[in-house]
Formats: C-alpha cells, structure tokens, sequence
C-alpha cells in the first residue's frame, strides 16, 4: 500500500477569472479541493518518489456521458508543476470493462505554457476551476460504450513534474472504480484501492464533449452590456434564465434574484467600482458565470 503524509486543502481567494459555457463534465468534482502528498516525496496525483506514469477518471453514464458525440478539449486544474523545458500530454482512453485500452487521442502541453498563479484560474460548468485548456487537434469520438478514460501521462525527467487537483478523501466514492493511474511497471490501480492510496477521490479533469443533437445540448449563449457598467448591467441568454446573483471577488453572494427571462436588467447602482462577478442559472440547470466591471 502506498502511504500518504498529509494533505493540503487549498482555499480559493480573490480570484479574477473567466468563463466558458460549454457541455463540461464537471459534476462529478465536489467538497473540497485538496492535494495528497506520498512518501516518499511528490504527490499523489502527480508525480512522485513511486515513479507513476499516469493519472485519470473514468467518464460513463453516470458522469456525464448521455449519447454519443466529440471530445474536443480537456480542462486541467494543475495547481503544482516544476520545471520549464519538459511536457506532459493530455489523454483520452477507451475504457476496457473499468480498465484503460486503447489511446484514442491526445495534446501535448509544455510546463512553461502552465501558469498556477491564482489570477490564471478560470471557472468552467458548475463553477469548477481549471487552468489548462488541452485542445485536441482532430476531435476525438466518444466510443459506442459511452464510457472512456480522461487524464494526463505525467512529465518525465529530471526536475520535471506537475499535479493534479483532487478533492478530499470521501467526497467521491467511487474513487475505488473511476480514479485510476498508471505504476512505473506500466500497471493500472485505482485510487480507491485499499492496496493503493486508499483515496476516495477525484481529479480535476473535465472533458468538453460536442454532444449529438438534441443529447445534452446545453450551450448557452450570453452576452452582457454594457460593461463597465454604471447603475444597469444587462444580460441577454439565448435561452430562459431563472436566477441571477451578483459575488464578489471573494465569491460572497452580494445580491440575489429570482427571474423567468432572457433578458435581464440587474441594478448595479448600489454597488462600489470594482469586478465582481455575475452568475445566471439557466431553466435546463447551466450555469453561466462571468466577470464584469462596475464604475
């Protein structure tokens, strides 16, 4: 069994970031973002004195796969790399019964392109963070099994590294079956396994799938004006929205509304120049979240 030494539980705080409202598999990634350390050294999502190879989530059924369609990119929360010459590829693999086969496609990303200050996090579907978009350059079939594995083959040589977010031990049960990695033999064990990490976690991977119509097609499209704003910021939503909130940079909720509209008229008079955030939630459940500018 590999041992772990602590974790680390990471706090987001005045954050500036973006967004993109795109079919994101991001629900399954909830509770607390955290980092695993291993002895002997490195982490546990990453690489480490083990020498694993690989780390990455099963997509299924139950995680957001409904039908067939296209992976197009993949977004990485990388919150720890080292090193500035070597890559890492970011990977797709078919899934064999619950285990990897075959590679389906792959981006290779440069460690010097991964920027981990706190003002490079972006929040896709569901508010979750990423900081690596990896982009395939032909998309990538879902398999007819509507299930495939979705991760990183880590850097190698020396001083090279990076990791994965997880979140806490517990909040994701089926760690035992859908967080896997690759050993240094080249063998595949999942995170939950008691003769492995013992970690009931998930990674900070999140596939962007091209759905087939009419399955998930849950783009929204939105654009806000003006901005900076002054006493009035408008949002118009290609689709109903049935709320919308106004945080701040902390992520606190200043105001709050209920709506049946996809026009929308939100007073912003009140408020001290600075950006903040809007956030809309959309009658078919998106999320569309954005920064703006108050004068």
């Amino acid at each position: 069994m590999k041992r772990i030494l602590l974790s680390i539980g990471v706090v987001m705080t005045s954050m500036v970031a973006t967004s993109q409202v795109m079919d994101t598999l991001t629900e399954f990634f909830t509770g607390t973002p955290t980092l695993y350390t291993a002895q002997p050294g490195g982490l546990a999502s990453g690489n480490n004195g083990y020498g694993d190879l690989a780390k990455l989530q099963l997509f299924d059924g139950t995680y957001g796969v409904a039908g067939g369609g296209a992976i197009t990119n993949l977004l990485l929360w990388a919150p720890i790399k080292a090193g500035t010459t070597g890559t890492f590829r970011a990977v797709i693999w078919a899934n064999n019964a619950g285990v990897p086969g075959a590679e389906l496609g792959s981006a290779t990303i440069s460690l010097s392109a991964v920027d981990t200050a706190m003002s490079a996090m972006m929040f896709a579907e569901n508010s979750v963070v990423y900081n690596v978009n990896a982009t395939f350059a032909s998309p990538i079939a879902v398999p007819a099994n509507l299930s495939f594995w979705a991760g990183v083959e880590l850097p190698t040589g020396t001083g090279n590294s990076m990791a994965l977010m997880t979140n806490t031990d517990g909040d994701f049960p089926a760690g035992l079956t859908h967080t896997g990695e690759f050993w240094e033999d080249n063998t595949f064990h999942t995170f939950g396994d008691p003769q492995n990490w013992n970690l009931k976690v998930a990674l900070a991977v999140f596939p962007v799938i091209n759905f087939v119509a009419g399955v998930n097609a849950n783009e929204v499209n939105a654009s806000v004006f003006p901005n900076p704003a002054v006493d009035v910021l408008n949002i118009n939503l290609s689709e109903n929205a049935t709320s919308v909130a106004v945080l701040g940079m902390d992520g606190k909720v200043i105001s709050k509304e209920v709506v049946s509209s996809n026009a929308i008229a939100v007073n912003v008079a009140d408020l001290v120049s600075g950006v903040y955030f809007y956030e809309v939630t959309t009658e078919n459940g998106s999320i569309v979240r954005n920064t703006f500018m108050k004068k």
